[in-house]
C-alpha cells in the first residue's frame, strides 16, 4: 500500500492507524526523514507512533551524506522483500513522489557516463559557478531544467553529462523510459485536503515546529558542523532558520517565507501525484473506506 500526499495532509497519523490495524509496517518515502538529528523540521513520527507501527528508512544517514532516488529505491526494495518474506503488510508512506515512483517502477539509468566529461563539467562549475551550468541546461534542455533546482549541482552535472555523451537530452531518454515497468503491485492512496484547509494545516504545523524548538534544532546542527550549504540544510525550514541565524532574514521574514515556501512545495507535490491516474484520492475523513480497500487488497 502507498499513502502519499502533500506535506501536512495527515499521512503519518492515517498510516499508523491503518498499518497497526493489520499488523503492517511502514517504509518512509520522505527525502528528509532519512537524516539523523533533523527531527522537528521533518515532522518525523513520534516514538509512540513508531511503537504502534514499526518504521523503516528513518534516521539512517548523517546530514552530510548524499542520498537520492536510486539509493532510496535500492534500500526500500530490500525492506519490501524482507517484509514480504515475513508476510507482513507493507505501507509506503510519504510525500516524495519520485522516491515512490522509483520504488514501484525502477529508475531511468541513462548512459554509463564519462568520468572525464563529468570532471570537465564540474571544473566549469567551480570556475564559473553552478548557475552558469544551470543556464546551459536551461538552454539545451528546458524540460529537465524545470524539474531540477538551480542549486542541485549533482543533477545539473548529470543532465549535462548525459547530453554530451549520448547526443540527446536526458528528458528525452527519461520520457522513453516512462516508468513503464511495474516492480510491485500496489494500492495507492493520495490524501488531499481542500486547498484552504491544507494551507491552514501548513501554517499551523510551522507554528508548532517553532514552539517545539525548531530554531534550537537548527542551531545544534550548525554547531555540529553541518553547514548551511549542505543539500539537507537547504531544505524547507532548515534554510529559513539558517538564514535567520546568519542574519540574512529577520525573524518575521524567516517565518513568513517558510510558510510560503511550504505551501508552494505542497502545490508541486499535488501536481506530481495528479499525473498518476492510478492514485485513489481520498480525504483523511474517509479512513474507514481506506481500511476496507486495504483489507480487500491484502486478500487478493
Amino acid at each position: 500500500m502507498v499513502i502519499a500526499g502533500p506535506t501536512a495532509a495527515g499521512k503519518t497519523a492515517i498510516a499508523v492507524e491503518l498499518a497497526s490495524s493489520v499488523a503492517g509496517e511502514i517504509i518512509s518515502a520522505d527525502a528528509m526523514q532519512v537524516y539523523r538529528y533533523m527531527d522537528i523540521g521533518t515532522a518525523k513520527p513520534t516514538a509512540s507512533e513508531r511503537t504502534r507501527a514499526p518504521h523503516h528508512l528513518i534516521d539512517i544517514l548523517d546530514p552530510d551524506e548524499p542520498f537520492d532516488a536510486a539509493r532510496y529505491a535500492r534500500l526500500a526494495s530490500g525492506c519490501v522483500d524482507r517484509l514480504h518474506a515475513r508476510r507482513t503488510p507493507v505501507f509506503v508512506v510519504g510525500g516524495t513522489g519520485l522516491y515512490i515512483k522509483a520504488l514501484l517502477h525502477g529508475l531511468f539509468e541513462g548512459e554509463p557516463g564519462s568520468p572525464q566529461v563529468r570532471r570537465l563539467i564540474r571544473m566549469e562549475g567551480q570556475t564559473r559557478g553552478v548557475h552558469s551550468l544551470y543556464e546551459r541546461l536551461r538552454e539545451g534542455d528546458p524540460r529537465a531544467a524545470a524539474r531540477i533546482h538551480p542549486n542541485d549541482t549533482f543533477r545539473i552535472v548529470r543532465a549535462l553529462e548525459v547530453a554530451q555523451t549520448s547526443k540527446t537530452s536526458i528528458s528525452r531518454l527519461q520520457e522513453a523510459h516512462g516508468f513503464k515497468a511495474l516492480r510491485y503491485r500496489a494500492l495507492k492512496f493520495v490524501l488531499s485536503p481542500d486547498r484552504p484547509l491544507l494551507y491552514e494545516c501548513i501554517d499551523r504545523r510551522v507554528d508548532e515546529m517553532l514552539e517545539k524548538g525548531f530554531l534550537g534544532e537548527v542551531q545544534e546542527l550548525l554547531s555540529m558542523g553541518y553547514g548551511p550549504a549542505l543539500k539537507s540544510m537547504r531544505s524547507i525550514g532548515y534554510r529559513h532558520m539558517s538564514d535567520y541565524l546568519g542574519g540574512r532574514l529577520s525573524w518575521e521574514e524567516a517565518v513568513h517565507t517558510m510558510k510560503r515556501d511550504t505551501r508552494r512545495y505542497a502545490k508541486r507535490q499535488l501536481t506530481w501525484f495528479r499525473a498518476d491516474s492510478e492514485n485513489l484520492w481520498l480525504s483523511a475523513s474517509e479512513l474507514l473506506e481506506m481500511g476496507d480497500k486495504i483489507r480487500a487488497h491484502l486478500t487478493v
